[in-house]
């Protein structure tokens, strides 16, 4: 056992911090680090995710290098956007300054562990501005991740 405790400490001290752990800071809106919620996501259909390149530009195809999911319930509303391998989360309140948001590196695919990942995320984003917009967070649909990479277009021979 004397053995493996300095191992154990070694392991410790060189394991770096979980990727999972989400810092919230709150940031002032207006501010130039503030994000903003695209209104446009509250004329999707409510209930049910939507997917596009941009949904702001329209309904054009998700690509290998860009995709957006949009959700709204009617008064909350969230953007999941892939650009290559990064996802943005945003989800906010309609009325209300404060909009909830995560930034980090999925990869050039997603797995059935990024998929959880995304909607623990998703959930943390929209607790954390129902919190601030003092409204109740309500139920959404889940996101399955891999939908967010289109199927490569099929080899000509």
């Amino acid at each position: 056992m004397k053995v493996a405790a300095p191992t154990l400490i070694a392991a410790l001290l060189l394991t770096p911090t979980p990727l999972a752990s989400q810092r919230v800071e709150k940031v002032k809106a207006g501010s130039s680090e503030a994000q903003k919620l695209p209104e446009d996501l509250f004329g999707l259909p409510p209930g049910a995710w939507a997917f596009a390149e941009h949904l702001w530009q329209g309904e054009a195809p998700c690509t290998a290098d860009a995709c957006e999911a949009g959700y709204t319930s009617g008064e909350l509303a969230i953007s999941v956007e892939r650009a290559k391998t990064w996802v943005r989360i945003l989800a906010g309140f309609r009325g209300c300054a404060s909009v909830a948001w995560s930034d980090f590196e999925i990869g050039k695919k997603a797995s059935g562990g990024d998929s959880k990942e995304v909607r623990r995320r998703i959930k943390k984003a929209v607790g954390t501005s129902a919190k601030y917009c003092k409204a109740e967070a309500p139920a959404v649909a889940e996101l399955d991740a891999k939908r967010l990479y289109p199927a490569p277009p099929p080899k000509t021979p």
